[in-house]
């Protein structure tokens, strides 16, 4: 895993992670990576998950309409040309 060193953080940023980490129960180190996972978009895996979860919705939602016309119909109408 990589190791990011944040040099020169202004005192104040770093008085609002310290308040923030406090708040959340977590070491300063845990609330950093928190906040840079929220700032990129959340947790890589959770947005996988919800993702699946969508598409498997989607997929159960088109599953309920009916082709039309049907693949049988479509194959005789290929094999007649």
């Amino acid at each position: 895993m990589a190791t990011l060193q944040i040099r020169d953080l202004p005192d104040p940023l770093h008085q609002i992670l310290q308040l923030r980490a406090r708040r959340n129960r977590r070491s300063l180190s845990q609330q950093a990576l928190s906040d840079l996972q929220q700032a990129c978009g959340g947790d890589l895996r959770e947005r996988r998950r919800q993702a699946l979860t969508e598409l498997a919705a989607l997929a159960r939602e088109e599953e309920t309409q009916p082709f039309a016309p049907s693949p049988g119909a479509l194959i005789r109408q290929d094999r007649e040309r």
